[in-house]
C-alpha cells in the first residue's frame, strides 16, 4: 500500500474513536442522539447516507489502491489525504465542542449556543470538516458515483445548515444574531 493509504486509515481511525467515545459518553448519560430532521426526512437521511458512502469509498480506495478506472496521481492522493486530516481534525473538535448538544437533527431539549473553541472561528465546523473529508474522497477516488454522491450530500447538508440556522435564530434570538454577525458560516 502507498504511504498515503496509511495516513487515510489513521485519520479515519482517530475520527472514529473520537465519535465512539463521545457517543458512548452521551448514551451512558442518557442523552438522546436522534433529533428531529431539519428538512424533509427523505432528503435528510439520504444526504447522510450518500456522505457515508463517499467516506466508505475513500476507505476502500485506501485499502485497495488499484481500485477504480481513473488513475490518480500521487500528489492528488496526498492533497486528498491532507483535506481528510484537516477535515477530521475540525470534525473531531466540533463533536467534542458540542458536548451534550450533539444530535443528528434538531434537539427537543434545551441547549446552549456554542460560540467558544472552534465555534469562534466557524458557525459550522462539523459540516465544514465533513465537507473537506467528502471533497478529499472524490479527489482520492474520482468516480462518477462518488462525485455525484459528494455533490448531492454537500447540497443537502447546506440545506440542513440553513434550516438549523433558522432554528437557532428562533431559539436564541439576539444572541444568535450577534454570533452570526461575528462568525462566518463556514470559514
Amino acid at each position: 500500500m502507498p504511504h498515503h493509504s496509511y495516513f487515510v486509515l489513521a485519520a479515519f481511525s482517530i475520527l472514529g474513536m473520537v465519535l465512539i467515545v463521545q457517543v458512548a459518553g452521551l448514551r451512558n448519560n442518557g442523552v438522546e442522539l436522534l433529533g428531529k430532521p431539519t428538512i424533509d426526512k427523505y432528503y435528510f437521511y439520504t444526504g447522510k447516507v450518500t456522505m457515508a458512502i463517499s467516506w466508505g469509498l475513500f476507505l476502500v480506495k485506501a485499502l485497495l489502491p488499484k481500485l477504480g478506472y481513473i488513475p490518480v496521481p500521487p500528489i492528488l492522493c496526498w492533497i486528498a489525504t491532507g483535506l481528510l486530516w484537516v477535515g477530521a481534525f475540525m470534525t473531531a473538535l466540533a463533536i467534542i465542542g458540542l458536548g451534550k448538544s450533539l444530535k443528528v437533527g434538531l434537539p427537543d431539549t434545551a441547549t446552549t449556543l456554542k460560540t467558544r473553541g472552534i465555534y469562534s472561528f466557524s458557525r459550522n465546523p462539523l459540516y465544514t470538516g465533513v465537507y473537506l473529508i467528502t471533497i478529499g474522497s472524490v479527489l482520492y477516488f474520482p468516480d462518477l458515483i462518488n462525485f455525484s454522491f459528494t455533490i448531492f450530500s454537500i447540497y443537502i447538508h447546506h440545506q440542513i445548515i440553513k434550516s438549523e440556522e433558522n432554528f437557532l435564530k428562533e431559539r436564541f434570538g439576539a444572541q444568535w444574531e450577534d454570533y452570526r454577525l461575528r462568525v462566518r458560516r463556514y470559514l
